[in-house]
């Protein structure tokens, strides 16, 4: 069995990029020891300095799909730089869906032509791994509705966008993220990983949000201050998006706290979540990396609403903060953190242990 595997995410200098793709390669190679297992590198999104073309085309795509117009999808997705040998060659695709399913992504379109093109050259499909959140936008939940009824397998990693492939009329499975399949570390490891960061012996890490902008120094100087009047400890922000880097670094010197940021990668900053007393922020894996080592987490709002699924999913009794300065709602969260402790510590987050690729 000859496997496509995209987005490959492995490279991201994200890190819940890179701890999906290598918990869906552990996944594969586990269920499918005797397959060949192919990360495809989708080419980069064309006309960055010209967005009127670049919705153009994906209209022009999109309308396509919906009519079932094959040669126009092809012709079409190479305009968006996809060739038509991309998809040639394989029984099976596991796309990982990620955080593309939204209807501000713009690679919504061309993935589901790609999914498209894959499923009318006979492979199977597996659409996996992802939150599904497409708001009111008539025509790209017109598109996912139409290609996701197509392929042979659809999973959501969350409850909430489970319920919004329902609505679409598309039978899913949950299917938690691939993140959650990785073997955790051992004290050792862990140990391994952070002694050279000189990190402090006890701290609170912080993280940004897919919610947050360069704008958004305010926003975070505002809730780096909460924190440190509320639990006087060092923080420590773990920056891996090029936005958090962006305020980490606008805002270090103000608050002179440590940054972890790219080339570190997800070992050493699941490592580094480990030994948090708290983490607090918008970002959806390193909450996923605390649920995972019993690390209490306060969870802020991303740009869908992946962060209420990871809630939800991990019936999690913190509700999730939108990125307003309402310090009384902000330190109420913290108290309550403070006082469930030792709840929120036993807390275990679910283990995938199977992926269906046909």
């Amino acid at each position: 069995m000859r496997i496509a595997y995209f987005l490959n995410t492995a490279h991201s200098i994200n890190w819940g990029g890179q701890a999906t793709s290598s918990g869906l390669q552990l996944l594969v190679e586990k269920n499918y020891p005797q397959a060949e297992f192919v990360p495809l590198d989708v080419p980069k999104l064309p006309y960055k300095h010209l967005p009127c073309l670049h919705y153009y085309w994906n209209r022009k795509l999109a309308l396509a799909i919906l009519d079932d117009d094959f040669i126009k999808i092809e012709a079409y997705l190479q305009r968006l730089h996809v060739a038509p040998a991309l998809s040639n060659g394989f029984d099976t695709v596991c796309f990982n869906g990620e955080g593309a399913i939204h209807a501000r992504s713009g690679h919504l379109i061309r993935l589901m032509g790609m999914l498209y093109c894959f499923k009318h050259k006979g492979s199977f499909v597996s659409a996996l791994n992802q939150t599904v959140d497409l708001g009111h936008d008539a025509l790209a939940r017109k598109v996912v509705a139409k290609v996701y009824r197509m392929v042979d397998y659809v999973a959501a990693r969350e409850p909430v966008s489970l319920r919004e492939l329902a609505s679409l009329g598309i039978n899913a499975q949950l299917q938690p993220d691939a993140a959650y399949a990785l073997p955790r570390l051992t004290q050792e490891q862990i140990d391994r990983h952070t002694e050279n960061l000189g990190l402090p012996e006890r701290f609170i890490g912080v993280t940004g949000s897919s919610a947050l902008g360069k704008t958004s120094t305010s926003m975070m100087d505002f809730l780096l201050v909460l924190i440190r009047e509320h639990y006087g400890l060092p923080i420590v922000f773990l920056a891996n998006a090029k936005t958090d880097i962006y305020l980490a670094e606008a805002l270090r010197k103000k608050h002179g706290f440590m940054v972890i940021k790219p080339p570190v990668k997800y070992e050493q900053a699941m490592a580094v979540v480990a030994r948090a007393e708290r983490i607090i922020g918008g970002r959806q894996h390193p909450n996923i990396f605390a649920a995972m080592y019993h690390v209490p987490f306060i969870p802020f709002c991303g740009n869908t609403h992946k962060m209420q699924g990871v809630v939800e999913l991990l019936g999690y009794p913190l509700e999730v903060l939108s990125y307003r300065k309402d310090k009384e709602a902000i330190t109420a969260a913290f108290r309550k953190a403070d006082s469930i402790y030792e709840d929120l510590r036993k807390i275990e987050p679910p283990h995938l242990k199977h992926i269906y690729l046909g």
